[in-house]
């Protein structure tokens, strides 16, 4: 599997990248490798089911804000702008089997880990949104862990999927509740269905 190369796709990247800066009221500055959590990233899994109620993985996907993919292959880092006055934002770009329909036939939800160490739930959207196009924006809430808000991007590609994870950390308070992540599955649920149904993104060809 690998993430879809940035020279062929910035474009694309771009109009995103400047969707989401427009949509948080921000200027978004994308994390460079130093402000990475690891070289992978945050895990990131659709899993079937919803955010409440998680099911198997149906695709995993390359980590949010790393440095190599799923096949540990390296993969291009954005550089970070005026990273002293603005966001940190992380990214991932996975190219998955599928349509949009596909996604949308049955719940689906986009869930994001702590790490590949503590698989801690940091933020989940179930999958739906905005149609612009042929881009779909999902939101993504914090979950367990707060401090940690974005979007999922889906634009379909012939028979396949480009999915965009934008996640920004320190974006979102702790919830009001003093629960942060009430009504989400618990991670004791999301680690059991990991490696439950998977389906590896497809690389490029």
């Amino acid at each position: 599997m690998t993430v879809l190369n940035i020279a062929t796709g910035g474009e694309l990247l771009r109009r995103w990248l400047s969707a989401l800066a427009v949509a948080l009221g921000l200027v978004a500055a994308v994390a460079g490798p130093a402000l990475a959590h690891e070289e992978h990233g945050h895990p990131a899994r659709i899993h079937e089911g919803s955010c409440a109620e998680l099911g198997p993985v149906a695709f995993r996907l390359n980590g949010v804000g790393g440095s190599v993919d799923l096949d540990n292959a390296p993969v291009a880092t954005p550089t970070a702008v005026n990273p002293d006055a603005s966001y940190q934002m992380l990214i991932s770009e996975t190219t998955i089997d599928g349509t949009i329909e596909d996604l949308l036939a049955s719940e689906h939800a986009v869930m994001i880990y702590e790490s590949d160490e503590a698989m801690d739930a940091i933020a989940c959207g179930n999958i739906g949104g905005a149609l612009t196009g042929s881009t779909l924006v999902t939101g993504l809430a914090e979950a367990g862990v707060p401090g940690h808000i974005g979007f999922a991007l889906f634009r379909s590609e012939g028979d396949q999927t480009v999915v965009l994870v934008a996640l920004g950390h320190g974006l979102a308070p702790v919830s009001a509740s003093g629960a942060p992540g009430e009504g989400l599955a618990s991670d004791d649920d999301a680690a059991h269905h990991d490696t439950e149904g998977e389906h590896a993104a497809t690389p490029e060809p």
